[in-house]
């Protein structure tokens, strides 16, 4: 008696089973029908933009969103979007993802509130800024604090002030907006400027920096200023004050490595380095003649290359001490030659004379220091070492440089090298006729 029983049971579990299959079946039949279609493309109820005084826009949508769809696609204004948030009616955030459109995950809404931050609706140009944008429904739009409407391209639906800023109403299709903000904040902070770049150059100047690029930003600063171009003329200024400090700090460097070439250069000599001195000395002075002029990078270039110079001099080599020592044995040989066989003449040998007269003559533009030099020269048969004239005059090694420079351009002078030095020397042109 107790198996059908059981027999009867298990049929009716098993038509329980199936049934219950069915039923879930047809629940998820109704389900798909229901949330069709699976996503939707929505127009936003409102669009609501509030300009920043940088430029940058706070937006914020309303889209109606059907409540059986998976989810709401979304194209918003700009490509550069920050800050992005969403939420529905209940202020519950929502899912998405980005990709040319916002895809949000909207089932069982029925809004979608979204907002973010974007720069690229505004450009600026001068004083004015533009707001520009294609909206499919009305927009709502807040300018700045204290802007001022220049340009509008469309009559609008709405002008108000809410909260002491402009709130217009544009109509849907293209709208361009242009204002300005703040031009009084905007003159005083070019005129601040202004007198910071004013003083920066005094201060540079007091230390000896040249300052011309930075006087010439300056003075268009102060047209700029003139013209009421008040933002121009910050730019401007600002860019004046940049460059004071650039070119300071490049002064600086220039004559730090200055100190060090000239260093070398007196440690090379002290040693007895001096082949090759000379063109250290001559990049040292063009090192000089740059920083005097304000072009310190060139000032650099040329010290880092005396520097470089100074440290390759080297010591004469004994060849050519060797040399030398020939041509003084030779010089005594023919002394002692010429007086064994005139042992009754006591004369010594005729100087050097040079008509300095006629050199002056023709040459009126010499200085008083260059005429005292190839005053020198004269009294030592028309020549001396550089190295000499410069402990005769107590002058500089660059202004001697420059010197004798001087002196080759104006063809009274040569230069050559002996032993590793200069020897400078009164052109023969100028010699008396015996």
């Amino acid at each position: 008696m107790d198996k059908p029983h059981i027999h009867v049971t298990r049929v009716k579990y098993c038509v329980g089973v199936k049934m219950r299959d069915k039923l879930a079946i047809f629940m998820i039949f109704a389900l798909i029908i229901q949330v069709q279609p699976v996503c939707a493309a929505a127009t936003p109820q409102e669009i609501t933009i509030d300009i920043q005084s940088d430029g940058v826009a706070s937006i914020a949508y309303l889209f109606p969103a059907e409540a059986t769809s998976l989810q709401t696609n979304i194209t918003l204004l700009g490509d550069n979007i920050e800050n992005l948030f969403i939420v529905n009616e209940h202020s519950l955030p929502l899912e998405y993802v980005e990709g040319d459109e916002i895809a949000v995950y909207s089932l069982g809404s029925s809004l979608v509130n979204l907002t973010y931050l974007t720069p690229d609706l505004t450009s600026k140009a001068g004083i004015i800024w533009s707001l520009e944008l294609d909206s499919p429904i009305s927009t709502e739009i807040l300018l700045p604090t204290g802007a001022t409407i220049i340009n509008l391209n469309n009559i609008p639906l709405e002008i108000d002030t809410v909260d002491d800023r402009t709130q217009i109403i544009m109509p849907a299709g293209h709208i361009e907006v242009s204002y300005t903000v703040n031009i009084l904040d905007s003159e005083t902070l070019a005129e601040d400027a202004i007198n910071e770049a004013e003083e920066a150059i005094q201060s540079a100047q007091l230390i000896g920096v040249i300052v011309e690029e930075a006087e010439y930003l300056l003075f268009n600063a102060e047209n700029l200023y003139q013209l009421g171009s008040y933002l121009e003329a910050e730019e401007k200024a600002s860019q004046a004050i940049a460059t004071v400090n650039t070119l300071i700090e490049a002064k600086q460097t220039a004559e730090s490595k200055l100190a060090a070439a000239d260093a070398a250069i007196n440690a090379a000599r002290e040693a007895g380095r001096t082949n090759g001195l000379d063109e250290a000395e001559g990049l040292y002075a063009s090192a000089v003649d740059a920083l005097e002029s304000g072009d310190y990078d060139q000032a650099s270039m040329f010290a880092d290359q005396a520097l470089e110079a100074a440290v390759s001099a080297s010591k004469t080599t004994d060849y050519t001490m060797f040399l030398a020592g020939i041509a003084i044995v030779a010089v005594l040989v023919g002394v002692y030659m010429f007086t064994k066989k005139k042992p009754e003449s006591t004369s010594v040998p005729d100087r050097i004379e040079f008509d300095l007269e006629r050199l002056f003559d023709e040459h009126p533009e010499l200085r008083i220091e260059d005429r005292e030099v190839l005053r020198y020269l004269a009294e030592n048969d028309g020549e001396a070492f550089a190295y000499d004239i410069r402990e005769r005059f107590d002058i500089p090694r660059t202004s001697a440089w420059r010197m004798v420079q001087r002196l080759q351009r104006f063809e009274v002078v040569d230069e050559r090298k002996v032993g590793g030095q200069s020897l400078i020397n009164i052109k023969p042109v100028y010699r008396r006729k015996q």
